[in-house]
Parts: structure tokens; sequence; C-alpha cells
């Protein structure tokens, strides 16, 4: 997926921007308020200082989650070397969603292999405008940079590379996500 999507980088500019929430972009991150961890934690915004983060809202049983899934992954093990740190936070839509092990066994078979907390009062998924400034989805992403700044929102459903003409706007998302990455990753000039 990624050598597809820098041949894409190299020969068409994406052309997709958010709905929703792009006002965001610039302003601090909110601290991260009300988790419990299942892998990967206790993790805090502040103990990622100096790294760049990658955060993704996500449920079980939810199918933009499912079809995202795979480039979180590849996101991770490609660019974790250079500081990114992909970090999953689920927020239940129903009770049933609450049960940590049920959460645990999701994102096991999601594959995630990198933090995943659980935010079951939605405390935090507020914090970053679920609700306010994203009212479309609740499957929201953000590239955090190293000082803690927001600097790219994704404001919900998938994004993955492939798919055809009906999902090119899930691949134009993933380039614009991995550009914000790779952008937040450049050394800061002198």
């Amino acid at each position: 997926m990624i050598a597809t999507l820098l041949v894409f980088l190299a020969t068409s500019p994406p052309v997709w921007t958010p709905s929703e929430g792009a006002r965001l972009v610039g302003k601090p991150a909110r601290e991260w308020v009300g988790l419990s961890w299942i892998q990967g934690g206790p993790l805090s915004l502040a103990d990622l200082r100096g790294k760049v983060v990658l955060l993704r809202f996500w449920l079980m049983d939810c199918p933009f989650c499912a079809r995202t899934a795979p480039a979180l992954r590849e996101l991770s093990e490609h660019y974790k070397e250079d500081g990114l740190v992909v970090v999953g936070l689920h927020h239940p839509k129903s009770e049933g969603a609450k049960d940590t092990g049920r959460v645990r066994k999701a994102a096991q078979a999601l594959g995630f292999d990198f933090p995943v907390g659980v935010d079951n009062d939605w405390k935090t998924v507020r914090a970053y405008g679920v609700g306010s400034e994203f009212r479309s989805y609740t499957s929201v992403s953000f590239v955090i940079d190293r000082e803690g700044v927001i600097r790219f929102v994704h404001d919900g459903g998938e994004y993955h590379a492939g798919g055809g003409d009906e999902h090119a706007h899930c691949n134009a998302a993933l380039v614009a996500l991995e550009q914000a990455v790779q952008a937040a990753l450049k050394p800061a000039a002198p």
C-alpha cells in the first residue's frame, strides 16, 4: 500500500479536505482523560510529546473502522521508526460495547498492534469535538505533531487504498493523511 501511495503522491495531488472539523487544525490537542488501556498504555498525550501521533477514534462493529484498520496498521509499521505512534481509542455506542474483553478481541481481530485505549464515558472523544465539530461520524482521526498541535483531521468514516471509483475519496483521504504524517515527521528547521 505505501508504495502505491507514494506513486500516487508523485503523480497526483490529493483533492481531499475534511467537511467538518477543519478549524481544529493548528490548535493544541486536548489531553486524554477518562481512559482505560487494553494494550500499550497507560499513555497520555504529554507522554508522547516529541512523537507524532495518529489518533483514531474507533468502535467495534463499525464497518468504516474495519476498512480503515489495514491503513492504520501499515502507517504504524511504516513510520514507527521515524517517530509515529498510532493510538486507537474505542468509544462504545452500547452497553455491550463497554465490555473490555469484547473490545480487546475486536482490536485483536482488526490486527491492532499499537496502543489501544477505551473511552467508555466519551470524555476524550467529546473533548476532541465529536458531537459538536464532528456530527456526521464518530470515527474521526487526528495527526498531532511533536509539540502537541493538531495538523490534520479526518472527519470520519473510512480511509484506505484502492477500492475503485466508488472509494476514490477514501484513497484521497488516506493520501492526504499520509502527507500530513510525513510533514509532521520532518525535523524542525533550525
